[in-house]
């Protein structure tokens, strides 16, 4: 387990995974200024970590232990086994707390989208609020603000995914999921987590269950080194985009930056 923060993480990260260490981490995988501040460099830094792990038999693991919420994993199986139909939009605001987290979700439930358009001031101090529109290769289209001024009583993170057929929301850290039919406020499934038994603290222990269960089987890490490389594009595409005044970036480009970098 590599223990060091963003600033710092990829050099010790390189040396792990050259003396054949299977590595596990914490996210964002590389954040000069800090995890609420990523940019291209950071993504730059990191390419040749995950090119070194692509060629390589090793695990690579990341921390994105709200996988293992109940209510945001029923969100995602209900997009993969179609209950919602068709997707059409995708909605999300996050507390700059679960920003990455909130990001991994919806690369989990969706898939790594096309591209990103994004309005947010990047010369502010501190973590900058954004509002990002997000398109996916489907036609897909999304939607994710933050900023750290929300409050926790108005929960720190909240997606909605809109299908053809129903529509359905995650919400906060305590536990509560909701599946309604499209078009109509008739109500499919409604689930709460019991009162005193919150969701948080249960997603530390599941994450690391699934961590020793893919080591004693051999298998990928429960997130691993793609959702690691692929939060941290997002973020970089995220900060060109507002630099560029909102201009549409694609993801896959500033991918293939940062790997250039260093050829």
């Amino acid at each position: 387990m590599l223990i060091v923060n963003e600033t710092r993480r990829i050099p010790p990260l390189r040396q792990l995974l050259a003396a054949g260490r299977n590595v596990f981490t914490e996210k964002p995988l590389c954040g000069l200024e800090g995890q609420h501040r990523l940019r291209e460099a950071d993504a730059a830094i990191a390419a040749p970590a995950i090119a070194q792990w692509r060629h390589s038999n090793l695990k690579l693991g990341i921390d994105f232990n709200y996988r293992y919420l109940h209510h945001f994993r029923k969100l995602r199986n209900d997009v993969k086994e179609g209950r919602l139909g068709e997707v059409k939009i995708l909605r999300s605001r996050a507390h700059f707390n679960c920003w990455s987290y909130i990001i991994d979700l919806i690369l989990w439930i969706l898939g790594r989208p096309l591209w990103v358009s994004v309005m947010g001031d990047v010369t502010s101090s501190g973590p900058w609020s954004r509002m990002i529109h997000i398109q996916w290769e489907n036609g897909v289209l999304g939607s994710l603000d933050g900023t750290n001024l929300w409050g926790y009583d108005d929960h720190p993170l909240q997606i909605t995914v809109v299908g053809a057929e129903q529509y359905a929301e995650a919400r906060g850290l305590d536990g509560w999921y909701r599946r309604r039919q499209s078009n109509s406020s008739e109500l499919a499934e409604l689930w709460e987590a019991e009162d005193g038994q919150p969701e948080m603290p249960e997603s530390f222990v599941r994450m690391a269950d699934g961590v020793i269960k893919s080591m004693l089987a051999d298998q990928p890490f429960p997130a691993d080194g793609e959702a690691a490389w692929n939060e941290l594009v997002f973020e970089a595409t995220v900060y060109q985009s507002a630099v560029g005044d909102g201009k549409q970036v694609c993801l896959d480009k500033v991918e293939a930056d940062a790997f250039k970098v260093n050829e």
